[in-house]
Formats: C-alpha cells, structure tokens, sequence
C-alpha cells in the first residue's frame, strides 16, 4: 500500500477519522496506547497503515527493551546447545568426569555443584530459555512500533504450530525469530519453505525420523530394515499449512508427501558427546566422498541415504524417481501455488482481520490477490485493508459491537498497552495466560489456539479476566506497572461516574461511550463489587488443573488483596474487564 492510495472506505460505513484510527490500531495492532488513536487519526489512518505494511524500521526502544536477552543474538544451534535442561548438563558433567554418578539434579548434594559446573562451562538453564522467549514476545506485542508485524508472526506461528513443550523451546526460540518473523509481508513460498526446513517443524512433526521403508530405492541404493515412514508433517502440510481440509487432496497425496519429505531432518546437537560426533564424522566422510546429496544449511540436514527415490504422484502430478531433495521442494511450489492454498490463506487472514466467518465474496477477493501476486502476503494484506468488510467489521458485531473477540493473549496485550504498562517480568503474565486457556508457545496440537469467539467467551474465563483486569489497573499484576495518569493527562476525575466516563472514553476510543457507561455505572457504585470478582476467580482458577511444565513457568504467585478504595484503578480495571474491552 502506497501513501498516495486512494482513501480508505471507512466513511462508506460510518466510521469517523478517530473510529477508524481506534480499529486499524486494534485490529492491525495489539490496541491502541493512551491518545494514540487520536494521533493517528490527525497523522491520517492512511499514513499509519502504509508504515504498517511497509519495511521494518528501526525502533530503538524495543532493542532497548530486548538487549538483555541474549539468545537473540544466537544462531539456532548455539541456542539448543546453550540452554539446556539441568539432567541433560548432568549427564554430561559425568561422561566428563566432572561430576559424581548415581545423583539427578535434584538431589541436594549435587545441585549446587552442577549449577556451578554449568556456569563454568558456559551452559544455561532451559527454564531461564523459556521465560525469555515468552516475555520478549509480550515485549514486542506491547512496545514494537511495527505492531502489524507482531500480529501477522502471532498469526503465522499459530498456523505453523510448534509446540514449545519440554526440550522443544530451544528450537522454538529461533523457530519463530528465523522461520516465521522474516516472511509475514513476503512470500507464502518463502514463508512454507523456511517452516519446513527448520528442526522445530522436523522434530514437533517427527519429519526427523522419517526414513524410507526398508526395501524402498534410495539415492544410496536400497534403505536398510531400520528404516520408517512417518505422515504427520505430510499430512499437516496438506491439511493445515496449505490446501486446508477440504482442499480435495486424498490419502495418497499424503502419503506422497510424506515421501517426497524422507530424508529432511536435523543434524544432531543432543545427546552423548562421542555420539554425536561419530554421527558429524560419518556426514563429513560422505561430503568427501562426492556423495553431495547430502545437504547441511544451519541445524538442517538432507540425508540421501534416508530419501525415498521412487517416483511419485501428488495431486495429479509427477515426481520422477532418482531424484533427493528436489522432491520436497518442488512439492512446496506446487502446493503454495494451488487455487486451494490461495483460498485457504486468504480465509485465515480473514478470519484473523475480519470475522470469525468472513464472507466467502471477501474470501474470493483476498484469494484472487494471492494468485495474481504469487503468493505475496503483504499484497494481500493491502487489499484486505482497502476492502470495505475490514471496516465494516468495526460494528458488525452484536449491538454495534466490534466483530471479534480477543484472544487472552490479545486481551492482555492490549491492556498492557491501553494503560501504559511496561513489561518487565513474565512469570505472573504467563500463568494469567494459561489460566485464560493460552499458554504462549503451548499450544499442543498442531492446529494451534483457536482464533472464534467460542474458545474464549464463557463465563468462567471471562471472571479471569475481569479479575486479570483489576489486578492490572491496581499494579498488582507482577511484570506490568501501569500509568494510569497517562491515560487522564495527570487529572483525576471528581467522582466514581465522572472517572467511568472518562476512563471508557479513553480506553475505548472512537466507540460510543453511552452502552459501556449504562452497564458498568451499577458495578463502578458497588465498592465489594472487586472483592467478589477476586473471590470468584480465585474459585474458578483453583478448579483450572495447572499441569506445571517441567520448568514451573505457570508457577502461582501469592494472590494480592484488591484495594477496592482507589477509585480510578477500581474503575480503570473494571472498564478492562467489561465486554467491550473483549471486543477488537
């Protein structure tokens, strides 16, 4: 999108400059900070959103924000082989002969010495791994000034789960930064590609293991009997990333995927020292042997010997036999460029930027760009927030409402930057998260956290967030200190009504205060209205199992009482809570 666009039809549907700004910021953006969609809406919403979808600038706050987090600065091995797990470090200290046998890390006797073993020998705890990943993603959810770029990795990682459980963090970390961050306004190719080769994706999907079967022909002549096919990332790359499931694909185009994908796996970086290296050896005299099949690009490895080269057939179409990593490749053109895969993108992004059931006339429009621009997401993207659906959708929900509901991680981000709350600490945030069903990186299966209202709207979810709400606005909420003179320029209201209707008209912009005002004015006059919601959700959230990962990230903090005596957090955290914060 240019700056000499024409304008954006948002007057067609009603919106004034400041609603429209207010929608663009919530919708394109994690929600706007206080006075933000006036500024933008006197900027020109146009402006703000061609900077949104033009290249990514510098911002030195955010690095500000980020440099204490040095896994940033690592390569995708240096991550995996920095943090590691502490039983992990033990195994090694003792191979070394460093550390006594017959102890676990959790043995008094021995914690302490491996703590200090592995500082010495430049290891890291994969707890300290997970906690930075997550916060940094909070970070750059509530501070990036390139908030449409935050949202579309949200969106891209979801579509491209991995799930971060356990030893997968240390792939995670640079899953995200490497595969997924470069390519959200480029190329869907490109964006597929980079997916499919990390050792996230390999490993999340069991793509590492798979071999062809025993007897099959393999570039190396005939696979040995420890061989094994695996279908899951055949089958989610049809299902899930590209086609969608009702793309007309067959079982046995996934089970011709899951072939053309043998061979594409990790190289090794866990496990035994000498194991390890014995494996790198055996590459190695390969390579020398002109054996060049073999390829090796960072943490990923194409193994010939392990290729099902047999020919193939995938939707109608011909791969030849005698061929290696050619045939995972030219399966990712031709599903990227497929008509179905065209529909399917376009419906997520719909989805995500319009309506939890997007029309398919919106659907067709957004798949059109797709195909003419081959695959270029930003292309689609500038159409989609041209199209007269987008704002639209600004009152299409119920009563005039919003037509989407935010996610929890949404909801939390947007109060962060609602009430000018930096982040400086995760643990509670995190465990707010999963109490609200959106653990960061933890979705388990492989479609990822759900983007429609129903996954997130009953009521005990929404007493979390009310709760969540007021504890914000209090300062109570640990790792995230608000300024709630910013959201009043430093003026305190006169009274309990005044400060409702000024704390909607600010937290809230662009939308009609009167319908937020009528619901809230009875809860804002009850003063043990805060006391009951602690009380409820602390019921509700001892009933939720916590399932503590192995690192304890979800660990409870001690609950705090609410001051219910300080009206403007009171009433700031109760906006925060209502339905119409929910909304974006």
């Amino acid at each position: 999108m240019r700056r000499d666009d024409p304008a954006l039809p948002y007057a067609e549907v009603g919106l004034t400059d400041e609603a429209a700004a207010a929608h663009a910021l919530n919708r394109l953006g994690y929600g706007p900070r206080p006075g933000e969609a006036a500024a933008v809406a006197e900027r020109g919403v146009e402006d703000w959103i061609a900077e949104q979808l033009a290249a990514l600038r510098p911002d030195a706050d955010l690095d500000r924000r980020l440099a204490g987090f040095d896994y940033l600065g690592m390569d995708a091995e240096a991550v995996a082989t920095t943090f590691v797990p502490p039983n992990y470090a033990l195994q090694i200290a003792v191979a070394r002969g460093d550390l006594p046998s017959g102890f676990t890390p959790r043995d008094a006797e021995i914690r302490d010495r491996l703590d200090a073993w592995m500082a010495r020998e430049g290891f890291r705890h994969i707890r300290d791994l997970r906690n930075d990943v997550v916060q940094a993603k909070l970070i750059r959810a509530v501070h990036a000034q390139s908030q449409l770029r935050e949202v579309l990795t949200d969106l891209w990682y979801n579509h491209f789960n991995v799930d971060a459980r356990g030893q997968a963090i240390s792939f995670v970390a640079s899953y995200e930064r490497d595969a997924i961050r470069p390519h959200v306004l480029g190329r869907f190719r490109d964006l597929l590609g980079a997916t499919a080769r990390h050792p996230a994706m390999l490993q999340y999907l069991d793509n590492s293991r798979s071999r062809a079967p025993s007897g099959t022909t393999t570039t190396f002549g005939r696979a040995p009997g420890q061989g094994g096919l695996n279908e899951n990332y055949g089958r989610e790359l049809l299902e899930l990333h590209t086609l969608g499931v009702d793309g007309g694909y067959s079982q046995a185009d996934v089970l011709a995927a899951a072939r053309a994908f043998t061979g594409w796996t990790v190289t090794p970086v866990r496990g035994r020292e000498d194991a390890i290296e014995r494996q790198l050896q055996n590459l190695e005299r390969l390579e020398r042997r002109g054996e060049t099949g073999i390829v090796r690009e960072g943490l990923f490895l194409f193994r010939p010997n392990w290729h099902d080269a047999e020919p193939k057939t995938l939707l109608g179409q011909t791969l030849p036999g005698g061929r290696g990593i050619e045939d995972g490749e030219d399966v990712l053109d031709l599903l990227a460029a497929h008509p179905a895969t065209a529909r399917h993108i376009a419906r997520t992004l719909a989805i995500r930027f319009v309506d939890d059931n997007p029309a398919d006339a919106l659907v067709d429009r957004l798949a059109d760009v797709y195909r003419r621009t081959d695959g270029n997401l930003g292309a689609v993207m500038a159409s989609l927030v041209r199209d007269e659906a987008f704002w639209a959708s600004a009152t299409s929900g119920p009563e005039g409402a919003p037509s989407k509901v935010k996610t929890p991680f949404e909801y939390v981000a947007s109060a962060a930057r609602a009430t000018a709350a930096p982040i400086t600490e995760i643990r509670g945030i995190a465990r707010a998260l999963r109490n609200m069903g959106e653990p960061v990186f933890h979705a388990e299966p492989p479609t990822g956290f759900p983007d429609h209202a129903e996954a997130w709207v009953n009521a005990g979810l929404l007493l979390t967030r009310m709760n969540l709400g007021l504890r914000l606005a209090s300062g109570r909420l640990r790792g995230a200190q608000p300024d709630l003179d910013a959201l009043t320029g430093g003026r305190q209201p006169e009274s309990v009504d005044a400060a409702l209707d000024t704390y909607i008209r600010t937290l809230l912009p662009g939308r009609d205060p009167a319908p937020t005002v009528e619901l809230l004015q009875p809860i804002v006059r009850e003063p043990a209205f805060a006391r009951r919601v602690a009380e409820a959700a602390g019921e509700a959230e001892a009933r939720t199992p916590m399932a503590l990962d192995d690192d304890g990230v979800f660990e409870a903090d001690e609950p705090v009482p609410f001051d219910a005596d300080d009206t403007a957090a009171f009433v700031v955290g109760v906006v925060l809570g209502s339905p119409s914060f929910q909304r974006q």
